[in-house]
């Protein structure tokens, strides 16, 4: 089983290869602190992901997100003392707070005010029991909300029926695979639990 999965293709990274060295080309010292800062953390979690070699051509959305996280990052660096800055004033850092969901320094205002308002809780893009069939694989999106700096533990209930995998970190987003190794008929939860919380189950997983 293992060979095979080794079989599968692998995720194209070409386009985030070339982005990522037009962007560890830039100068960050000539950039404000937060803007600079916030393509820093980009570039790391690019890095990240093309030295991650279990990525496969299913996880393809998982680099493509991490391209557009890059490049937005490249596009709201500011110069300092630039005329930008000054001539725009509140409605600039307006916008670049709101419309930046990756991770800049006005999202992590905005992320702060909304753990003052609302309890930590990891959302899944699955929540629908389904079936897999035996010695195929499935790739679980797990976004973190309200819970900055807070990784999420992601376990099945029984072992031998899925085989978990962490497969990147994307800001907040976290990516998780899971294979089916049991035998048709047996099924287990999915879950997932944040420091200091109980577990939460998104779903159930039958084999087929």
């Amino acid at each position: 089983m293992n060979a095979i999965l080794e079989l599968r293709l692998k995720a194209n990274k070409s386009n985030l290869d070339a982005l990522l060295k037009s962007a560890k080309k830039i100068d960050l010292t000539q950039y404000t602190r937060s803007t600079a800062n916030a393509l820093q953390k980009a570039i790391q979690e690019a890095e990240a992901v093309m030295e991650n070699d279990q990525l496969s051509e299913d996880d393809q959305p998982i680099v493509k997100a991490v391209e557009e996280e890059l490049k937005q990052a490249m596009d709201n660096l500011e110069r300092k003392n630039s005329g930008h800055s000054n001539s725009s004033g509140k409605n600039s850092s307006s916008s670049s707070s709101t419309g930046n969901t990756y991770g800049s320094s006005g999202t992590v205002v905005v992320g702060a005010l909304q753990t003052a308002l609302g309890q930590a809780e990891v959302v899944s893009d699955t929540t629908v029991d389904f079936t897999l069939k035996r010695g195929a694989s499935y790739c679980f999106k797990m976004n973190v909300v309200n819970g900055n700096n807070r990784t999420p533990n992601f376990t099945v209930g029984n072992g031998d029926v899925l085989k978990t995998q962490f497969v990147a970190k994307i800001g907040n987003d976290f990516y998780f695979r899971v294979y089916a190794i049991g035998i048709p008929g047996q099924s287990t939860g999915v879950y997932t639990t944040l420091p200091g919380q109980n577990a939460q189950k998104h779903c159930t997983v039958t084999i087929v």
